[in-house]
């Protein structure tokens, strides 16, 4: 809301992106996919500790998110102090990923819930969902990648990283 008041009050050529729930290679785990990956991947966990499994997410891999800034930045009909949301338009829970990444690695390692993982009651959001509509005509972005292949591709990522041993946990649940 800075943004758009500087724009609104300066004249300031200020575009807004909101991007939803990018995800991908060398993210940080105080997110929940590579949380799940590392856990999933690694031979020292003996199980996938989470949190709520049911609130739904848009996830977008980095490379559409990264896309979608290339996007907005050369689009010639983006508005200026307009908010722009770039995301799937689907949105899946976490525990959907969960399986899915299982799926991925192979794993049989059981799920376990821990109250310690999950927000504060009542601070959970239950859905987030873009409705990219207005990017698209905007910009022409749409994502490329499914959230199957982001997941492969993250997977992959922290395979190689697990396996030569260069697994430095920056969460403060990793195991």
């Amino acid at each position: 809301m800075l943004a758009v008041s500087f724009h609104r009050s300066f004249e300031v050529p200020v575009y807004i992106l909101r991007p939803f729930n990018t995800f991908g290679p060398r993210q940080s785990e105080r997110a929940v996919i590579p949380t799940i990956v590392r856990q999933a991947l690694d031979p020292s966990c003996d199980a996938i500790r989470l949190g709520d499994l049911t609130p739904r997410r848009d996830f977008t891999f980095v490379e559409d998110t990264a896309a979608a800034f290339c996007a907005l930045a050369a689009s010639n009909d983006a508005q200026p102090g307009c908010p722009y949301n770039a995301g799937t338009g689907a949105a899946v829970t976490i525990g959907d990923v969960v399986e899915l990444i299982r799926e991925l690695t192979g794993t049989k390692k059981e799920v376990l819930h821990e109250s310690v993982r999950s927000r504060p009651k009542d601070s959970e959001v239950m859905a987030l969902l873009a409705d990219a509509t207005r990017f698209r005509k905007s910009t022409g972005w749409k994502p490329e990648f499914e959230l199957r292949e982001g997941l492969e591709k993250t997977v992959a990522w922290w395979s190689e990283r697990i396996a030569s041993n260069r697994i430095r946990s920056d969460a403060s649940f990793s195991s």
